[in-house]
C-alpha cells in the first residue's frame, strides 16, 4: 500500500501505522461459528455464579452437538465480583496474569481446552486491554506502567515507551497460547498496540500453534486482526425490541450483500481529530451539526484525497483519523511506527488535505453478530428480553451461516432463552440499587 499525506496550512512529518503482517490468515477462520459464554455463568452446579472450568468442560458434548465449533470465553483470569452490575464479571479484571481461583486451578484452565479441541472446538479467550482495578497489586509493583482511566479502572500507560510493559503483556499471552493452547484472543474496547498482538502471533507461529485474533471494534491494522467482532449486528438498540419484518430477519445473506455494496460506493464515514487535552471533533456524513468538515474526492481508481476544514488551531493535534466506509477501520495519522511517548503535538493547523488508498474488502474476514453480553446496559427496560432470537431459529441464525460471514452470538441464543438474572445482579454499571433486577445477558 502507499500513502501520501499533504499540509495545505503548514508542513510537519508523520507516518501511518500499517502493521505488515507476517503471519498468513488461518483457513480455519472463515468457518468459525463463534458461541460467547460467561464461564461463571455459563452452569450453575452450586446455584447462581457457581460455575468453573470443570462443569463448563462438562458442557462440551452439548455444545459439539449445537455445531459451534469456537467458543469466546468470557471468563479466565482474575476479577472483581462487585465492580459491573454488582456481579463478577471478567471486564473487572485484577491480573490478567493469573488465573481467577473461582473458575478453578490453571491445570483445571488447561484440562478444559483440552478437551474442547478433542471435540474440534477452537477456544478464544478475552483480553482486557485498557487497565485493571483499582486496587490490583500490580499497580503498586509497576507504578510508572500506568496512567489515568477508564470504567472505574486505572490504565496502562500504552504510550509510555515502557518495553517491560510491553515484553510483559508479549509474554503473558504467549504463554496462554503454549502452555494452556488457546487458539486466540478476543480484544475488549480496543486494540492499542497492534505491534504487540503481532509479536504473540509470530511467537505463536514459531511455537508451531497459529492464532486468530479479533477485535471488539474496527481498527486497521493490516490483518494483526483477522476480523472485527461488530461488522455488522442484528443487535437493535437497547430501547427497542428486535424487528421481526426487517430485512435482517427476513433475509441475512441480501442484507449483508446489500451491506457491503453501501460500503464500497461510499468513500468516507468519519473524520476525528484529538487532541492533547482528550477532547474530540469529528465531522460524519450522517452529522450535519459537527464542527469539523471535509470533502472526498478520488484522485484515480485507487485513491482517495481528503479534506479535513475547520480544525482547532488553538488546540494541539495528537492524531487524525479518516474512517473508510469499508469496515469503518480508520486510517490514523500519528507520530511513529514504534509508538513513542510523543504524539504529533501539532498546533495551528486548520486544514489538512491526506490522500490514501481505501482498505480493501479481502482485507480481513466479516462477522455477523446476533447477540453478545453488550445486551441490555443501563436504562434497558426491565420487563423486555435482552435475548433477540425469541422464538424464530432463523433469526437465530441458519439463514446467517449462509451468508460470507462469522455468525457470533451469545449463550442462551440458541433455545430461545428467558432471561433470569442473579440474585444479585443491578441494572446500573455501577449503582448498587434494584438488586435482582439486571438485563445485562454476558452476566446471566
Amino acid at each position: 500500500m502507499k500513502y501520501l499525506f499533504f499540509v495545505l496550512t503548514g508542513s510537519f512529518s508523520c507516518s501511518l501505522f500499517a502493521q505488515q503482517n507476517s503471519v498468513e490468515p488461518l483457513s480455519w477462520t472463515k468457518d468459525l461459528i463463534i458461541y460467547e459464554l460467561a464461564t461463571i455463568s455459563f452452569t450453575s452446579p452450586h446455584g447462581p455464579e457457581t460455575g468453573s472450568f470443570n462443569s463448563l468442560k462438562e458442557k462440551i458434548p452439548y455444545l459439539r452437538d449445537l455445531g459451534i465449533n469456537a467458543v469466546w470465553l468470557s471468563g479466565h483470569n482474575w476479577a472483581d465480583h462487585k465492580h459491573f452490575y454488582n456481579i463478577w464479571t471478567q471486564y473487572a479484571t485484577i491480573r490478567p496474569d493469573s488465573i481467577d481461583p473461582v473458575l478453578g486451578t490453571p491445570k483445571d484452565l488447561k484440562s478444559m481446552i483440552d478437551e474442547f479441541h478433542r471435540y474440534d472446538i477452537k477456544v478464544f479467550l478475552d483480553v482486557i486491554t485498557h487497565g485493571v482495578m483499582n486496587y490490583s497489586l500490580l499497580i503498586y509493583e509497576k507504578l510508572q506502567w500506568f496512567k489515568g482511566g477508564s470504567w472505574g479502572m486505572t490504565d496502562y500507560d500504552w504510550y509510555g515507551g515502557h518495553k517491560d510493559l510491553d515484553d510483559w503483556w508479549v509474554d503473558i499471552h504467549t504463554k496462554y497460547v503454549t502452555e494452556y493452547g488457546v487458539d486466540g484472543f478476543r480484544l475488549d474496547v480496543n486494540m492499542y498496540r497492534p505491534d504487540l498482538w503481532q509479536k504473540v502471533k509470530d511467537n505463536a507461529h514459531q511455537a508451531g500453534h497459529p492464532i486468530v485474533v479479533f477485535a471488539e471494534h474496527e481498527t486497521f491494522t493490516d490483518n494483526v486482526t483477522d476480523f472485527n467482532q461488530t461488522f455488522t449486528k442484528i443487535q437493535t438498540p437497547n430501547t427497542e425490541e428486535f424487528k421481526q419484518d426487517t430485512k435482517y430477519a427476513r433475509d441475512v445473506a441480501s442484507f449483508i450483500h446489500e451491506f457491503i455494496d453501501y460500503r464500497s460506493n461510499n468513500d468516507i464515514f468519519r473524520v476525528v481529530v484529538t487532541y492533547m487535552d482528550g477532547k474530540e471533533d469529528f465531522a460524519d456524513i450522517r452529522r450535519k451539526d459537527a464542527k469539523l468538515s471535509f470533502q472526498t474526492k478520488k484522485s484515480n481508481q485507487t485513491s482517495v484525497k481528503v479534506t479535513v476544514k475547520n480544525i482547532d488551531t488553538n488546540k494541539a493535534i495528537e492524531k487524525i483519523e479518516v474512517y473508510p466506509i469499508i469496515y469503518r477501520i480508520p486510517f490514523v495519522i500519528e507520530t511513529s511506527k514504534s509508538y513513542s511517548k510523543f504524539p504529533l503535538g501539532i498546533t495551528g493547523l486548520s486544514e489538512i488535505t491526506m490522500e490514501f488508498t481505501p482498505y480493501s474488502i479481502d482485507k480481513a474476514y466479516l462477522t455477523n453478530e446476533l447477540s453478545s453480553h453488550d445486551r441490555g446496559w443501563d436504562g434497558y427496560p426491565l420487563g423486555k428480553n435482552p435475548y433477540l432470537a425469541q422464538g424464530s431459529r432463523c433469526n437465530f441464525g441458519y439463514s446467517c451461516l449462509f451468508t460470507p460471514t462469522i455468525p457470533i452470538f451469545m449463550s442462551g441464543e440458541e433455545f430461545n432463552a428467558d432471561y433470569v438474572p442473579f440474585p444479585s445482579h443491578s441494572p446500573y454499571l455501577f449503582k448498587k440499587e434494584k438488586i435482582g433486577e439486571g438485563r445485562r445477558i454476558g452476566s446471566g
